[in-house]
């Protein structure tokens, strides 16, 4: 089974609003976009489903922003996997009505084995919280350019000489 890159970015979006949680800092769009570099258009997506899920704050206007709107602990992998993903049919007889898709469908035990394999996933995604999905907040926070002691994302204004010497010798 793999994931889509949608919920693959869902997942990012959210961890990235868990790092700058306890600031309780609003967080722009372009903010996350820079720090992944993920089309602004595909995180709008993520931002307006997450919000009419009841898991970010979204807050319109100039000083405008997102935030999570429940604690990172309370917020299971699971749950924003189910909502960003919507359809779990592995196979073509798990979808409503193709049950009898197929010619062996009702000697077939095939299909309870994956149901329990999805189901077994999803209980482990279901005990991981966001709070868990960042191993090390101040790296993580350090990698996406966030300053965490201020809940600010760090934008360089100007490079510095060893940067700037980096780039021109790669």
């Amino acid at each position: 089974m793999r994931l889509t890159v949608y919920t693959d970015y869902t997942l990012r979006v959210l961890m990235y609003l868990s790092l700058r949680h306890e600031s309780g800092a609003l967080t722009t769009i372009e903010e996350i976009a820079g720090a992944y570099d993920i089309s602004r258009n595909h995180l709008m997506k993520i931002v307006h489903q997450m919000g009419a899920a009841g898991l970010l704050e979204t807050v319109r206007g100039r000083s405008g922003g997102v935030r999570l709107a429940r604690a990172p602990e309370a917020i299971s992998i699971g749950m924003v996997v189910r909502i960003a993903e919507g359809d779990f049919a592995l196979v073509e007889c798990f979808e409503e009505g193709k049950e009898s898709c197929c010619a062996i469908s009702p000697a077939c035990n095939l299909t309870r084995g994956l149901r329990r394999a999805l189901d077994a996933f999803m209980l482990e995604l279901d005990r991981m919280t966001l709070r868990d999905a960042v191993a090390s907040p101040s790296v993580a926070a350090s990698l996406l350019g966030i300053d965490s002691s201020v809940g600010r994302r760090i934008i360089p204004l100007i490079s510095s000489p060893a940067a700037r010497g980096k780039r021109s010798a790669g």
